[in-house]
């Protein structure tokens, strides 16, 4: 006899959403350092790290409601 097929097991919930939020911590955390870098080189101020800094935040929040669509 066959085995029968067992549901794919999901991650929990709080797993998956602490996970999302190491990665989006970490994401603004390198674009400040990357952001002060270049604003030390091109003398800009704090220009480049807030600019850095709005891009990633853009992109995290888009990931993530395009994560949670899908999850739902």
């Amino acid at each position: 006899m066959k085995n029968p097929q067992k549901p794919k097991k999901r991650p929990k919930t709080w797993a998956v959403l602490s996970g999302l939020t190491v990665q989006m911590g970490v994401s603004l955390y390198l674009a400040s350092i990357g952001g002060k870098a270049l604003d030390l080189r091109w003398e800009t101020g704090k220009t480049m790290t807030l600019l850095l800094l709005m891009l990633v935040l853009a992109v995290n929040i888009y990931g993530l409601v395009k994560f949670l669509n899908r999850y739902e």
